[in-house]
């Protein structure tokens, strides 16, 4: 059986709750439905916020704060089918809490491995982020992660700005972090229109781009050495790079 989810983590919940009430696991758990075939059974899960909120409250209540952290930290692992071993995962520490610390288990070993995935794709987007100031006086970053880590580099550049008021816009999932000087908010892109420049910006950005090229010494370049600090995924939104 392949369950169909909608994308969200109160919906991969719901799913973790259905699972025990009709105690069976899916055979996949995705919120695509590409990977069916002819003889896959495919089965709709609909999201219903009070029995997420039923399970978050009996998760917060069973595992302690580290646990409960690589669980958000893998869901937001998107760019693999996560879901299911993460389902087993829930299902283990539910059962037996001394189980999530045996790295010799496979399901354990997995969900540790997507952790640290995510744990270097956020250590390269506090580097790799680059801000643009806006007419207003925000700042203003574009970023195209391969993981969802937006939801987790806000509190970063909360410490890093201060009082400076920012946005960090993830072009391809559509949702922006901001920060007005008070509170830190995920929003939906509604307006997909370009943000107006500051008038100084360019010269910002093209005194920049001269100390980044001021600074590099043409006998040592090392270009296969630079790719490797600063990987091409990240270089096309990197204002060097442009």
């Amino acid at each position: 059986m392949h369950w169909l989810y909608d994308g969200s983590f109160e919906g991969f919940l719901t799913a973790l709750h259905r699972s025990y009430t009709h105690k069976c696991i899916p055979q996949e758990l995705s919120s695509e439905n590409n990977t069916l075939t002819l003889l896959s059974q495919s089965q709709t899960i609909e999201t219903h916020l009070e029995i997420a909120q039923k399970v978050s409250k009996s998760m917060a209540e069973h595992f302690p704060q580290k646990i409960l952290e690589r669980i958000f930290h893998v869901f937001l692992c998107d760019d693999v089918p996560r879901e299911r071993e993460l389902l087993l995962y829930i299902r283990m520490g539910f059962k037996d809490i001394s189980l999530l610390y045996q790295l010799s288990h496979e399901t354990v070993y997995t969900i540790e491995a997507y952790q640290k995935r995510m744990f270097s794709t956020i250590h390269k987007m506090h580097a790799f982020t680059r801000f643009e100031v806006l007419e207003d006086g925000m700042l203003y970053a574009k970023i195209s992660p391969p993981r969802n880590v937006l939801p987790l580099i806000g509190k970063h550049f909360v410490k890093r700005f201060g009082s400076e008021r920012f946005i960090i816009h993830d072009i391809q999932r559509g949702f922006i972090v901001v920060w007005d000087g008070k509170d830190l908010q995920i929003h939906p892109v509604l307006d997909a229109s370009v943000p107006i420049l500051h008038e100084d910006e360019k010269a910002y950005q093209s005194l920049w781009k001269t100390f980044f090229n001021t600074v590099a010494i043409e006998s040592r370049t090392n270009t296969k050495l630079q790719q490797n600090y600063v990987p091409l995924l990240y270089r096309e939104l990197m204002t060097e790079f442009q």
